[in-house]
C-alpha cells in the first residue's frame, strides 16, 4: 500500500484494543523507517458515540412490525429487550421518534414512554448487534463529549507519537478545544486534530469547528445518516470551501472506492467520485473498509492514486485561503511565482509553518519538505503537494544544501531543473528565496 501511495494510516478506537493499537504502530514505525518514507499515524476517537449494550445472544433479528422494549440498562437477557446504557438518550426520547440503529437499515418508532423505558415497534425488518451505534433521527444528545476511554486512547496516541488525531461526533468548537486542552495537559508536542464533520451541529457550526481545529474530515458515513442523501454532494462542497477558506487541511472519508472490497477495479461512479472530491481541492481521502476488511487492499490505494495523480494533471485551484497575515501572503507569493517559473519548491523547516502555508494554496509543482523534525515530516505525509524527506541538520542553509543533495540523489531533481528555495531566519524578521538552476 505504500508503494501504492499510502501517507497515512487510521487506527479506529472504536475496535480493537492497546496490544492490537501498538503491534500496528510498531509495523507502520518499521516501514517507515526500511521505505524511508515518512507516515501519518491517525488515531481516530470514539467520541460521544451513544451505542447497544450487551444483548443475550450474539446478534438479534429484529421483525418489523413487532413491539420492542428499549430500555435504560448495560444488558438484556431478552431477545425483545434492547439495552442502551445512556440515559441521556431516554431523556431525548419522546412519543413519535424514530431511533436509528447501525446504519439506518433498522428503525424503530416510539409509541409509549415511561421512566427509562419506551416502547417502539419495529417500522424495519434487520439484525442488530451488541455495541451497535443508536441515535434518534434528526435530534442530537447533549453528552459530555470526552468519555474515560477517549482520554485513556489519546494517552496511547501520545505516548506512540501519533501525528494526528480524528475527533468523532463534534458539535461545536467546545469539542475541539476540549481535546486540545486535555492534551495541552500531557504533551508539549501535541498531535494535529482533525474534526470529524458528521452531526447536524456541526454542520450548523462549521465555521467556527474549522477554525478552532488543524483540519476537517467529510465524514460521509455519519453525515448521510443525519442528513437526506441527496444533500451530501452539496454539504461536501460546502466543507470543503470553508476549510480552504480558513487554510486548513480537508479530507474525504468513506465509501470512496467500497466495490473494491470485493472487486479489484472499481465503478465508473467510484472514478468519477474520487476524481470530482480532488478536483474540489482536498487534501487526501481516506479508505476505509476497502483497506481494513477488502479483499483488495493495495489494488485500492493504487486505483485511488492512479485517479488523484489524473485530476491534478490540470488542477483547478479556485478557492484561496483568507488570511491577511503576512506569512500567507509571502506563502502565496511563492506559490504563484512557482507557477510562473513552473519550478519545484524546495522549502527547509524545522516547526513546519512554512509547509502548511505552503500547501494550502495548492501548488502546481511539487512542494519538497526536508527537516529533521519526524512529527512535521508525518504531519507533511498528508498535506496536499507535499513530500517530505528526513534531513538531519539544525541549521538552515546546510539543511537545505542537504536536501538538494539529496533529491537529486533519489533521483526527483536532474540536472537543468529551475528550484525556488526558501527558509525563514529564526531570529529576524526576514525570509530568504534563492531561484537557481540545479
Amino acid at each position: 500500500m505504500i508503494r501504492n501511495g499510502a501517507r497515512g494510516f487510521r487506527i479506529n478506537f472504536s475496535h480493537g484494543d492497546q496490544a492490537q493499537w501498538s503491534d500496528f504502530v510498531n509495523t507502520v514505525r518499521m516501514l517507515e523507517q526500511s521505505m524511508e518514507t515518512p507516515l501519518a499515524l491517525i488515531g481516530d476517537l470514539q467520541g460521544p458515540n451513544i451505542r447497544l449494550g450487551n444483548l443475550p445472544q450474539q446478534s438479534v433479528f429484529i421483525k418489523k412490525g413487532m413491539i420492542y422494549e428499549v430500555t435504560l440498562s448495560q444488558t438484556s437477557d431478552d431477545v425483545n429487550k434492547i439495552p442502551v446504557p445512556t440515559k441521556e438518550f431516554f431523556d431525548k426520547l419522546v412519543i413519535g421518534d424514530t431511533i436509528q440503529v447501525g446504519d439506518n437499515m433498522l428503525s424503530l418508532k416510539v409509541i409509549e414512554k415511561k421512566e427509562n423505558v419506551v416502547y417502539t415497534e419495529a417500522l424495519s425488518s434487520g439484525e442488530i448487534k451488541s455495541r451497535m451505534s443508536i441515535r434518534i433521527k434528526d435530534k442530537d444528545i447533549d453528552v459530555p463529549y470526552m468519555t474515560s476511554k477517549d482520554k485513556q486512547d489519546l494517552l496511547f496516541a501520545v505516548k506512540n507519537n501519533f501525528s494526528h488525531i480524528m475527533i468523532s461526533f463534534v458539535r461545536t468548537e467546545k469539542d475541539v478545544l476540549c481535546v486540545k486542552n486535555t492534551l495541552k495537559e500531557v504533551t508539549e508536542d501535541p498531535p494535529r486534530i482533525l474534526a470529524k464533520i458528521e452531526t447536524r451541529s456541526a454542520v450548523k457550526h462549521l465555521e467556527e469547528i474549522v477554525r478552532a481545529s488543524d483540519g476537517v474530515v467529510v465524514a460521509r458515513g455519519d453525515l448521510g445518516k443525519v442528513f437526506p442523501l441527496e444533500y451530501l454532494p452539496e454539504l461536501q462542497s460546502r466543507i470543503v470551501s470553508v476549510a480552504r477558506r480558513r487554510g486548513k487541511p480537508v479530507y474525504i472519508a468513506t465509501q470512496l472506492l467500497t466495490s473494491m472490497v470485493d472487486s479489484p477495479i472499481p465503478t465508473r461512479s467510484e472514478v468519477v467520485d474520487v476524481y470530482v472530491s480532488v478536483k474540489e481541492g482536498v487534501d487526501g481521502v481516506m479508505l476505509t473498509n476497502e483497506t481494513s476488511i477488502g479483499k483488495y487492499p493495495a489494488e485500492s490505494v493504487e486505483w485511488a492514486k492512479r485517479i488523484i495523480d489524473n485530476a491534478e494533471r490540470n488542477p483547478e485551484v479556485n478557492v484561496y485561503p483568507e488570511v491577511e497575515d503576512l506569512s500567507w501572503r509571502f506563502g502565496r507569493g511563492i506559490i504563484e511565482l512557482s507557477t510562473l517559473l513552473e519550478s519545484p519548491i524546495i522549502i527547509y523547516s524545522l516547526t513546519g509553518k512554512a509547509m502548511r502555508i505552503s500547501s494550502a494554496y495548492r501548488p502546481r509543482y511539487p512542494l519538497f519538505i526536508g527537516s529533521p523534525n519526524w512529527s512535521v515530516l508525518r504531519d507533511c505525509a498528508i498535506l496536499y503537494g507535499c513530500i517530505p524527506i528526513h534531513i538531519d541538520s539544525n541549521e538552515y542553509e546546510e539543511g537545505l544544501e542537504k536536501l538538494k543533495a539529496r533529491l537529486k540523489e533519489m533521483e526527483m531533481l536532474k540536472e537543468g531543473t529551475l528550484t525556488i528555495s526558501s527558509y525563514k531566519f529564526t531570529h529576524l524578521d526576514k525570509q530568504k528565496i534563492t531561484i537557481e538552476k540545479i
